[in-house]
């Protein structure tokens, strides 16, 4: 594995197999991921590496094999291959789907989220092919269907119906890795779970009339609108635990010493975290919402349908809400919020779907071996141990044992800035700079994991 080279020409296919990839449009719904498995497949097949297309068509996910000589440990590389949406093509400077590439940059919609992260696990298992020397353990890659609808088709399908094929000890994949630039260091979130979900749908009620008089009617879509104000202003319970902490503590300190993170870390609990982030949001405005959704459930009231025509006072109103959970929090606790909530607006919440909060330890040697393979590529990297504020497939993979990880770090000089907002936002794009680092990160983590 160690006696193949990164090259120029390497680093070539990287860049090609992501555009390939960003031109297969696999937007969900309807997802198509068959097309995108299909073209790993005849890639891998040319390798000779053992793999197979499996799952519900056309929403097929990809899985491959190289087997160990003593086939455990078992690390899987998780990534998806299904896009959101494009809202407004006209916004977006390159075509979302063309897989344009520069010196510096890939663009297009996957780009970062989550082709990314699927070309540099795939080039890992090739490298480790083409690099000759047979592992100890046995390297899985799998790129998986359906993850931004929440991946029943997809990681879901594969651990309930085939998953002897992804069963791992070890399971890296997409939530964590991406630097922030903080007094000369680089602090890399290592996303060791992630919070729940409980998503409502909301619907409301009135009465249809002339546009004309307005009085004759009962506006559904005006109560809807109060019922978004009442849940954009909701104020959840708030809570410091150790493991936010430590993280705010790592921050503080690349930026303001260890005895000012000492001092300011102890000092946090729920009565103080809020005017010490709107402090600190001044210095890093994403780091500090990131912890702010570490502190508490959040609310945001995401869709709204209601009215048929102009003149028409609509009758019915409905609407979706992304509510996101804590550890020790629950279907019911969510729900007696958004109730509390809508009290006196005449909507009605009715669950929509519920994941509960997921996480796995950081004490271990795999999350030694990880930190120290990032240590000796980036001796400025300090990696910070954190939830995640959104959900990945790694929730099924730890339903089957494994000890699962949002980790696949890259270059440390990567601006956020530049790529965080078009992240199911417009203009998505990644920095090529980051494809070779991503990728010798993993071929020396594998090594060190399966050796």
């Amino acid at each position: 594995m160690s006696s193949f080279p990164y090259t120029e020409a390497y680093l070539g296919e990287s860049i090609e197999l992501l555009r390939s990839l960003i031109r297969i449009d696999t937007t969900n719904p309807p997802g198509n991921e068959g097309k995108a498995s299909e073209h790993l497949k005849n890639l891998f097949d040319s390798e000779g590496i053992d793999c197979t297309v499996v799952g519900p068509a056309p929403r097929e996910s990809f899985v491959a094999t190289l087997k160990g000589t003593e086939g455990k440990p078992r690390l899987l590389l998780l990534s998806h291959l299904d896009v959101v949406g494009v809202t407004d093509v006209s916004k977006w400077k390159h075509p979302p789907f063309a897989g344009d590439a520069d010196e510096e940059w890939v663009y297009g919609r996957g780009s970062s989220d989550d082709k990314f992260d699927a070309t540099v696990e795939a080039m890992t298992v090739i490298a480790a092919k083409r690099g000759g020397r047979r592992l100890r353990g046995t390297l899985i890659y799998a790129a998986t269907a359906d993850e931004e609808a929440g991946g029943k088709a997809g990681a879901g399908w594969l651990t309930e119906n085939r998953p002897s094929l992804v069963k791992a000890d070890y399971v890296l994949t997409e939530g964590g890795g991406d630097p922030v630039q903080v007094g000369g260091k680089a602090l890399y979130a290592f996303a060791y779970g992630e919070k729940g979900i409980a998503w409502f749908r909301l619907r409301a009620l009135g009465k249809s009339g002339h546009g004309s008089v307005p009085t004759l009617g009962d506006n559904a879509a005006v109560k809807m609108a109060k019922a978004f104000t009442r849940l954009a202003a909701a104020k959840t319970r708030v809570k410091v635990t150790e493991q936010v902490r430590e993280a705010l503590r790592a921050y503080i300190a690349a930026s303001r010493g260890d005895m000012e993170a000492e001092k300011v870390a102890a000092g946090l609990d729920a009565r103080s975290i809020d005017a010490f982030l709107d402090e600190y949001a001044r210095e890093n405005r994403e780091v500090a919402e990131q912890f702010r959704a570490l502190t508490r459930m959040t609310i945001s009231p995401n869709v709204l349908r209601s009215g048929v025509k102009t003149n028409i006072i609509p009758d019915v109103a409905e609407a979706e809400v992304d509510t996101r959970i804590l550890p020790g929090e629950d279907y019911e606790y969510a729900l007696r919020v958004i109730e509390r909530s809508l009290r006196g607006t005449g909507v009605e919440a009715e669950r929509l779907d519920y994941t509960p909060p997921s996480a796995s330890p950081t004490a271990t040697r795999f999350c030694e071996t990880l930190e120290r393979v990032l240590k000796a590529m980036a001796p400025n990297a300090v990696m910070v141990s954190r939830l995640s504020t959104g959900m990945t497939d790694s929730r099924f993979l730890r339903a089957l044992g494994a000890e699962a990880y949002g980790f696949i770090p890259m270059h440390p000089e990567t601006s956020l800035k530049e790529i965080a907002p078009g992240v199911h936002g417009d203009n998505e794009k990644v920095n090529v700079k980051s494809l070779r680092f991503a990728t010798e990160f993993l071929l020396r983590a594998a090594k060190e994991t399966l050796s």
